[in-house]
């Protein structure tokens, strides 16, 4: 049980660092989320945002309204698919992702400190498996 006490204190710290750190571009944690994404995954469909972070199509949807209404990004009909919308970062979404990545630097510098490198890679390596086996949990749990 401490386990899951602890990555929700880690969690809830993060979303209140990022949210103070990013307060002028009035982004919420999940739109955060997203634009990250965006910027490792361009030209990306709604239904691949919401798989990816495991979430509803409709919260993807809702935040995606207001990642558009704030200029940041860009929703497309797709020309081989005219039901799906392709989704990609506006100039101005890509503007602040210097900034967005100087933060996520910056929050990793300092939930790492004290830990060299090889305690960092066995962490994320036994974090990976932890959520890998999560998924596998709850996907065999809905055949039960």
């Amino acid at each position: 049980m401490l386990l899951m006490k602890d990555l929700s204190v880690i969690f809830r710290f993060n979303r209140i660092y990022s949210m103070r750190r990013l307060s002028k571009y009035h982004l919420g944690h999940s739109e955060q989320e997203i634009l990250m994404f965006l910027s490792k995954n361009d030209q990306v469909n709604q239904d691949m945002i919401a798989t990816f972070f495991v979430i509803d199509k409709g919260a993807v949807a809702k935040s995606l309204s207001k990642l558009e209404e704030k200029g940041y990004v860009n929703r497309m009909i797709n020309p081989e698919n005219h039901r799906e919308k392709i989704i990609t970062l506006t100039p101005r979404g890509l503007e602040i992702m210097d900034n967005m990545q100087e933060i996520l630097t910056d929050w990793h510098t300092a939930i790492y400190e004290g830990l060299d490198e090889e305690d960092i890679a066995q962490f994320q390596k036994i974090m990976s498996v932890i959520a890998a086996n999560s998924m596998k949990a709850v996907n065999e749990c809905e055949k039960i």
